[in-house]
């Protein structure tokens, strides 16, 4: 066996003597045991050392906040990480109930899920179930386990999925009827958007509605169905501090009447944030009682959609001293649709909200947008009439009439600086003869005016006759716009003789109009000479009723866009709108 070992001469470290002869005379026993001491030794060595490092000496608290920064929601993966990382990192994330709150994820495996919730000890849950994110099918008997026995300690519970299974877990899993620390609640029925899968509304039981919640701030409820009576006379009654208000509904038989809607909203007075969508209707109550004026003192943001007439009964009973964005969507296919007094209930909403200077009236793809903002911020005032459909010309067609009026009633917008219009002639044909001209006197700050693909034509005229009256009479300026100095159009040859007409015109009462063009159209194949289409161009201004404006048709006759860049332009600004 001699040479099997090979036995260094010397120690490969420098050693106390001492020790060495310690070891060399050691038995095999006798070196096990040096060999376990020293690795204590070492063990401690290397404890007291990591002392030192700038993570070991961090406070207790300040190493939780770090954690709770790298711990992505719903995930334990980085606990079991920062656990295994040393013995005092253990103890802290084991005796954190704050991170596995964060943590806890309904879709893990019940038993690791009960594991979580435990340690989670009693601090308050915030709870989000999305049906989509349920890839092991455990995510709806965990959370009927969080409803059953850790509602009461409910702060924030989302609920998105489809309204069987919404339904299931509201009826059949409360057990109690106090909720006090839940300050969110939201209810999603994403069955309501896939019309193959389930058309119905999610039946919201009254019970789940009559839990009481004293500290709930925002509430959503996205298509689902419940007892208006019960949200006046128990809900809302008790939770003064609701701030954030939203009800979206995909079918209108779920609708409240106005009555119902406005007892609601008193009973909110820190209400700061409302969105209805399909959410109330007109009833024979509301016609046949006024209501009476709701104060609503912090509402700041009001967003909903409905018809004209239900619309403006619901603004005309509102008192919004702080309102700063209003945003309604208008169904005006219905043949009872009354833009004038929608429009007057606008103005009622906003006369106290500030002044608007950007101002933008777009039609195309059956809607018409009235969008206003202020600095190009977000969007402080659009109102979109959806359906807006081109109605027989034999037919009589006040609407947009009645619209262009109510623009110009708004107050906010009395001091619009830029106007951006994009309007087909076929539009513009419905107006009554002095429509413009109201318009144009009542917001007479405008300085800059640009054109989108369809030109307001009636427009330009209006100015063009009341810069001519304007140089025949005694006036020494022009009574419409006298602030406007420039004017954006597309590059389109016939427009631009009518604008340069308009510019000399203005020029001589001592106006000067400053024009520019935009080239975003696809070139056009030469058109007759310039004097020609002058000529022509007055012809028209003289008579609009006989003579015809000169140009393709695709440009100043199309309706719907579809055979120019309508919709690109029309798309670019709902884009935009949304994004904000």
């Amino acid at each position: 066996m001699e040479g099997l070992y090979h036995i260094p001469a010397s120690s490969p470290v420098t050693l106390n003597e001492e020790f060495l002869w310690t070891v060399a005379v050691a038995d095999a026993e006798e070196i096990d045991q040096m060999l376990e001491t020293l690795r204590s030794a070492i063990v401690y060595a290397s404890q007291w050392r990591n002392s030192f490092a700038p993570a070991a000496r961090l406070q207790g608290d300040i190493l939780l906040l770090i954690f709770e920064h790298a711990l992505p929601d719903r995930d334990t993966c980085m606990l079991r990480t920062l656990s295994q990382v040393c013995r005092r990192w253990r103890s802290t994330v084991l005796q954190a109930p704050l991170l596995w709150r964060k943590a806890l994820n309904l879709a893990d495996r019940t038993t690791w899920f009960s594991e979580v919730l435990g340690r989670t000890q009693t601090v308050p849950l915030e709870v989000f179930f999305d049906i989509a994110e349920d890839y092991t099918g455990y995510a709806i008997p965990n959370l009927a386990t969080v409803m059953m026995d850790h509602f009461w300690r409910c702060a924030s519970l989302h609920i998105e999925g489809y309204g069987d299974d919404i339904e299931e877990i509201v009826s059949s899993c409360i057990t109690t009827d106090k909720a006090p620390l839940l300050r969110r609640l939201s209810i999603h029925n994403i069955s309501c958007s896939i019309p193959s899968v389930h058309d119905g509304e999610a039946e919201i039981p009254d019970a789940f509605l009559s839990v009481f919640t004293p500290q709930l701030m925002s509430l959503h409820l996205e298509g689902c169905a419940f007892n208006w009576d019960i949200v006046c006379t128990r809900l809302a009654p008790h939770t003064p501090l609701l701030s954030s208000l939203h009800i979206c509904n995909f079918h209108i038989q779920s609708a409240a009447s106005i009555a119902q809607l406005l007892s609601v909203l008193e009973s909110l007075p820190r209400l700061k944030d409302l969105r209805l969508q399909n959410s109330f209707a007109s009833s024979e109550t509301d016609w046949n009682t006024r209501p009476h004026k709701v104060l609503l003192s912090q509402l700041t943001s009001l967003v909903f959609e409905s018809s004209a007439v239900a619309g403006a009964m619901f603004l005309a009973a509102l008192e919004l001293p702080s309102l700063a964005k209003l945003e309604a969507t208008i169904d005006v296919g219905q043949p009872s649709t009354d833009i004038r007094k929608f429009m007057e209930g606008v103005r009622l909403a906003t006369c106290r909200m500030a002044h608007l200077p950007y101002l933008y009236i777009y039609y195309g793809h059956r809607l018409l947008i009235l969008h206003s903002n202020h600095h190009h911020c977000f969007s402080a005032l659009r109102v979109t009439f959806k359906n807006w459909a081109l109605r027989d010309p034999a037919v009589s067609d006040t609407r947009f009439t009645n619209l262009i009026r109510g623009i110009a009633d708004v107050a906010v917008l009395q001091k619009t600086q830029d106007l951006k219009v994009s309007l087909p002639i076929s539009i513009e044909r419905r107006l009554a003869a002095d429509a413009w001209a109201y318009f144009l006197s009542r917001l007479k700050k405008i300085s800059f005016i640009s054109f989108g693909t369809h030109c307001p034509v009636f427009l330009i005229r209006t100015l063009l006759l009341d810069a001519c009256h304007s140089n025949e009479g005694t006036q020494v300026q022009s009574r419409l716009l006298p602030s406007l100095t420039q004017i954006t159009l597309p590059s389109i040859p016939e427009l631009k003789v009518l604008i340069d007409i308009l510019a000399d015109a203005r020029g001589q009462v001592g106006i000067p109009l400053a024009v520019s063009t935009i080239s975003r159209m696809r070139p056009r194949h030469a058109g007759p000479p310039v004097e020609v289409v002058r000529e022509i161009v007055l012809d028209w201004i003289a008579d609009p009723m006989v003579h015809s404006i000169p140009g393709d048709s695709t440009w100043f006759v199309d309706d719907e866009g579809t055979d120019s860049d309508e919709a690109d332009e029309i798309d670019e600004l709902l884009d935009g709108l949304d994004n904000e």
